[in-house]
């Protein structure tokens, strides 16, 4: 089967995208599948996380060098600059686990420069165009077949600018975490109707380009998986503190009116299948920072921390588990 990609996508930060991706990435390793992480956020939140300080300094200090080898940006430079197709990427392994990473690099800013003239190439039928726009695809593919990946995660920016836009595009499927607060939910506005207008262009783009070009660009079709609240607090049991409880009750018709619609008009089969919520995350508290400092996944965090804190591990390990499954059972990867 081939690799699905899935992007988790919000326009507004803060709302735990990072920490959802290093973290379905381990649950889904658990359950026996090989997981591709690019990081594709400029930032380079993910990277920073699994490398350390010199390999990172190493890293960044030559992904603009010829044959480099290093980065993201390494991989696709002679792609932006017009001298040639995607270069070799190194792709880093976590530990022994099944788990690859495709390092950032803050020169994606560049590539991101140049894709508002990529896409009206696209239109144009310009095979740059066509070049430029797909490059993190060809070398998400080509990883992807080099380590026999079942799924790749996109580590994503929090904007709707042209560099998620050709992101997007290239996704089978798209998640959208949702802090409980004002501007998480106003950025899902952002995210509906961006998304939709992406997918109709592109639409229009593949209807325009030759058979042959047609069959190299990506479908340009991602489906809705649904929404995960994300770092929620909790008071008794497993039920969702005030303030919180309140915003809860008013992310499911924000996606409904913002998401939901705006994909229906495009296609009603990229709609959730089962419910439009994916699930929902607690706040782990000082968890997520000893995650950070150890570089591992909350749920691995046993033997790193105060033994006080292992029923909250134990805890997360069972979320996450239990969002991977879902992932699983709605994408059949």
């Amino acid at each position: 089967m081939a690799m699905k990609k899935i992007a988790l996508f919000n326009h507004k930060g803060g709302v735990g995208k990072t920490t959802l991706t290093i973290n379905i990435a381990d649950a889904l390793a658990d359950l026996g599948k090989t997981v591709l992480i690019a990081d594709a956020d400029p930032q380079c939140n993910i990277t920073s996380f699994y490398l350390d300080e010199p390999q990172l300094e190493t890293l960044l200090g030559e992904s603009s060098e010829p044959s480099a080898e290093a980065t993201l940006w390494s991989a696709i430079k002679p792609v932006v600059e017009g001298r040639g197709d995607i270069a070799p990427l190194v792709e880093w392994q976590v530990g022994s686990r099944p788990i690859h990473i495709l390092p950032g690099d803050v020169m994606l800013s560049d590539y991101e420069e140049e894709l508002p003239a990529a896409w009206e190439g696209c239109f144009a039928r310009r095979t740059r165009g066509y070049d430029v726009t797909t490059a993190l695809s060809r070398v998400a593919n080509r990883t992807g077949a080099k380590v026999k990946a079942d799924v790749c995660l996109y580590d994503v920016g929090p904007n709707v600018g042209a560099l998620n836009r050709a992101i997007l595009l290239d996704c089978d499927f798209f998640i959208t975490p949702v802090a409980a607060d004002l501007f998480s939910l106003r950025a899902l506005t952002t995210v509906g109707r961006s998304i939709a207008k992406w997918m109709t262009d592109w639409k229009t783009i593949r209807g325009l380009a030759s058979e042959e070009d047609r069959a190299s660009l990506p479908q340009g079709r991602p489906a809705y998986l649904g929404y995960i609240t994300s770092a929620y607090k909790v008071s008794k049991g497993t039920a969702a503190a005030d303030p919180h409880e309140d915003w809860e009750k008013k992310i499911a018709p924000r996606v409904r009116d913002r998401i939901i619609e705006d994909i229906k008009s495009f296609d009603a089969k990229l709609l959730p299948q089962g419910g439009n919520k994916l699930g929902g995350i607690k706040h782990y508290q000082s968890l997520a920072a000893s995650a950070q400092q150890y570089g591992l996944p909350i749920g691995k965090l046993g033997g790193h921390v105060n033994p006080g804190h292992t029923a909250a591990i134990n805890s997360a390990r069972a979320d996450f588990a239990a969002l991977a499954k879902e992932i699983i059972r709605r994408t059949g990867i």
